[in-house]
């Protein structure tokens, strides 16, 4: 059965030019309400899945400019050459530990704001105030990025992983939690 808006003004037409009740009976059992969360967490990690290119970008944008502003790249070969080591090395020389974590924060707060507004007009269509629930919003984002940052340390510290891979895993890792808490808490 199609549960698309259009779907439900055809069924509604349809109803009152037959003369019955303008609104549809309501569905039995709990499928309607479990297949409705359903589509809202595939949109939760559409939007997730976008926060993470944001966040990601952030992230390589804030050390390849800490590797050039700290004379690491003097070219454009150098510059390629500094991506790369990002992706696949363990030890990517030039890039100390505080940078990797600064750039990490900076990809948190770019891709909380994009994945806030995201999330509050696709995925939950929420039409509550944005002062209500944007520190809700924050909060729950904030300790998910404690569980993040948590893991992205032992990943990039305690396994010796590259940092891209080290960021991506952490942030897959917490898009579970984040979804329940912003669901039950910050759009409810």
């Amino acid at each position: 059965m199609d549960d698309s808006p259009d779907n439900d003004a055809v069924t509604h037409e349809a109803r009152r030019r037959a003369g019955a009740p303008a609104t549809p009976a309501p569905r039995a059992g709990a499928s309607g309400g479990l297949r409705a969360s359903l589509w809202q967490f595939v949109r939760f990690c559409v939007v997730g899945g976008s926060g993470v290119v944001v966040n990601l970008l952030v992230f390589t944008f804030v050390l390849l400019v800490w590797l050039l502003v700290s004379g690491h790249i003097h070219s454009a070969g150098g510059l390629a050459s500094a991506a790369h080591g990002l992706m696949v090395k363990r030890n990517t020389q030039g890039v100390p530990a505080a940078a990797a974590y600064v750039a990490n924060a900076a990809g948190f707060i770019v891709s909380v704001m994009t994945n806030y507004y995201l999330n509050r007009h696709w995925t939950f269509r929420s039409t509550k105030d944005v002062a209500g629930e944007l520190p809700k919003f924050f909060t729950v984002s904030v300790i998910a990025y404690g569980g993040q940052l948590a893991i992205f340390w032992a990943l990039r510290e305690q396994a010796h992983l590259a940092p891209i891979p080290s960021q991506l895993i952490a942030i897959v890792f917490v898009m579970p939690i984040n979804f329940v808490a912003n669901k039950l808490w910050s759009f409810r």
